[in-house]
């Protein structure tokens, strides 16, 4: 039955629809760091046009947004088994207090840093707007007499 409707679809529609298929998959999985990559080259190339605090704020909060997701569902995953694997039977009472650490202490921080940079970054993007829209008070300018 399954052989029959996959020989059915290769000769009546291609392979088209598995690609489509597969994008939709990793679209659905993956859009938090597709959403952090795509932010990150877009601050990169404005940090890069015109480097200031502001833009470069930006960049790292995207950076940091990213890293917080690919930590916790790729990177903690791992290093919990590493210590699982090099902590055997005779030091095993290290495994719980690392598998803490590694696993929602750093996450924790790691997203409290991305806030923070986010929060930093609004406040950033706020003085910027205001100090354009407010007029700028100089002293009248000096007359020199030219003799």
């Amino acid at each position: 039955m399954y052989e029959s409707f996959n020989n059915w679809s290769y000769e009546n529609l291609g392979q088209w629809h598995y690609v489509l298929g597969y994008l939709i998959v990793l679209t659905s999985h993956n859009w938090p760091i597709i959403v952090a990559l795509a932010a990150s080259f877009w601050f990169g190339f404005k940090a890069y046009m015109r480097p200031s605090r502001l833009n470069v704020s930006w960049l790292l909060t995207a950076f940091l947004f990213g890293l917080v997701y690919e930590y916790d569902k790729h990177i903690a995953t791992e290093l919990r088994a590493a210590i699982d694997f090099l902590f055997g039977a005779e030091i095993s009472f290290w495994n719980e207090p690392l598998h803490r650490l590694i696993g929602p202490i750093i996450t924790t921080l790691l997203l409290a840093s991305a806030i923070g940079m986010l929060v930093q970054s609004i406040r950033l993007t706020i003085l910027a707007r205001r100090a354009r829209t407010k007029p700028a008070t100089h002293p009248a300018p000096v007359q020199r007499n030219a003799q």
